[in-house]
């Protein structure tokens, strides 16, 4: 007997779209922590740009939990950076924290296939705009979110 797995509600085809990179040369090493308590690893990475009075850094987790529908893989990671406002006539910058956050829970216990989930993420993403014109995304339900409005559709 085999055991096919899938993930539903993920379809396969593709849109031509132009998504902005990150420097991931600039991403320098600063530590792995492992939680005695829950077992997550979390790899923290410095980036070697900006101000250093404000640095900015991806940190990458992941841990096998047990959940009350088995075992459980969650994983995801984190983009801290600064939203900054700089005055025009003084030249002062302000900056706030401002975090991006990517977060997968996976069941454990089954094969969930690389390119499935990689098929999966790019579905998840594509919920983050309508639309794409000549590889360009519609902002509209980001801008939507952005000002308090959770209804995008």
């Amino acid at each position: 007997m085999s055991m096919t797995y899938t993930i539903d509600h993920v379809v396969a085809s593709v849109e031509d779209v132009s998504v902005e990179v990150a420097a991931k040369s600039e991403m320098s090493f600063a530590g792995i922590e492992t939680d005695p308590k829950t077992g997550q690893r979390t790899a923290t990475y410095n980036l070697a740009s900006g101000d250093n009075a404000y640095p900015a850094s991806v940190v990458f987790r992941t841990a096998v939990q047990k959940a009350a529908t088995g075992m459980i893989r969650r994983f995801g990671w984190s983009f801290n950076t600064w939203a900054v406002v700089t005055d025009s006539v003084s030249g002062i910058a302000t900056r706030k924290p401002l975090q991006v956050n990517v977060s997968i829970v996976a069941p454990a216990d089954y094969t969930v296939e690389v390119a499935d989930l990689d098929a999966a993420l790019g579905n998840a993403y594509s919920f983050s705009y309508p639309s794409v014109t000549t590889k360009v995304r519609s902002t509209s339900w980001l801008a939507k979110l952005l000002f308090g409005v959770a209804q995008v559709a």
